[in-house]
């Protein structure tokens, strides 16, 4: 059966790819001016900019349908506001995943030696979060750890190409606590339908209103670690998730309709802290 680039595009997610692509940018942004770098690393941040759109999407977003089909077929959230990738064609995204990687693989031989471990833990959780043998995704907490370290890499990427290994780990860690978070209440939609399919959980393992009260607890810490590093704008984006969160928790028959409002709600939040750092590093 063929498969449109029209449906490879729509399987990437389109609306998720600021994901890993904004942190990938935060990270950059981390680093310093961006006018103040070669035209060396000015060349490799467009390659990466390309390289967390389309296909590192493809691969995480890929490989989680190919592997979560039996789940997808039970679960509301696939059927209406997603689509199922039917067993005929999984042999042939294995390929078209490998054909959107093939042409990065030179990045692994031309940048640091920081830069290829984080992006290797990038490609190793992007790929085992859904396949097996590991399958993380089944097994809680690695399903949050995993999730969390493929949102937060893109951020390593981006502030190690630069150069720059001067980095404040104390501010990696709010950013993986808040992917706790967005992980967390992604997967409490799923809980019905990871159930039917024999899957686990951190949400199933607690349970829709304790996955709540912890995605509420992440994004709290999260906020107050990133207050120290960048100040009032942390706590007005904990104020906007711990909102939603509470709104989940009391009209948990809408809890689904503040899901589809979060990729909006995270590329708006992405969008002023980028801006935000960009306009502190000019200023200096």
């Amino acid at each position: 059966m063929k498969l449109t680039f029209k449906e490879i595009l729509m399987r990437s997610r389109p609306r998720f790819w600021m994901y890993v692509l904004g942190t990938f940018l935060i990270g950059v942004m981390s680093s310093g001016n961006l006018f103040l770098h070669s035209d060396f690393t000015t060349l490799l941040l467009i390659v990466f900019v390309l390289f967390f759109s389309l296909p590192a999407n493809v691969l995480i977003y890929g490989v989680n349908d190919i592997y979560d089909y039996h789940t997808d077929i039970y679960n509301d959230k696939k059927v209406k506001y997603e689509t199922v990738l039917h067993p005929e064609k999984h042999s042939k995204f294995w390929l078209i995943i490998a054909l959107v990687l093939l042409p990065f693989l030179p990045l692994l031989f031309i940048v640091n030696v920081p830069t290829i471990l984080a992006l290797l833990l990038f490609l190793f959780t992007g790929l085992f979060y859904s396949a097996t043998p590991i399958r993380a995704k089944t097994k809680p907490p690695l399903d949050v750890v995993f999730s969390s370290i493929i949102y937060v890499s893109p951020a390593l990427v981006g502030f190690f190409v630069t150069g720059n290994t001067n980095i404040q780990w104390f501010a990696v860690l709010g950013g993986i606590i808040w992917a706790f978070g967005m992980q967390t209440y992604s997967a409490v939609p799923d809980i019905e339908a990871d159930r039917k399919a024999g899957f686990n959980t951190l949400a199933i393992m607690l349970g829709e209103k304790k996955a709540l009260w912890f995605c509420l607890m992440a994004y709290f810490f999260s906020a107050c670690i990133g207050f120290y590093y960048v100040g009032v704008i942390a706590a007005v984006f904990g104020v906007v998730y711990i909102s939603i969160v509470l709104l989940s928790i009391y009209n948990p028959s809408k809890l689904f309709k503040y899901y589809t409002y979060f990729p909006l709600i995270n590329v708006l939040t992405g969008a002023l802290l980028f801006f935000s750092m960009f306009f502190k590093e000019m200023m200096l």
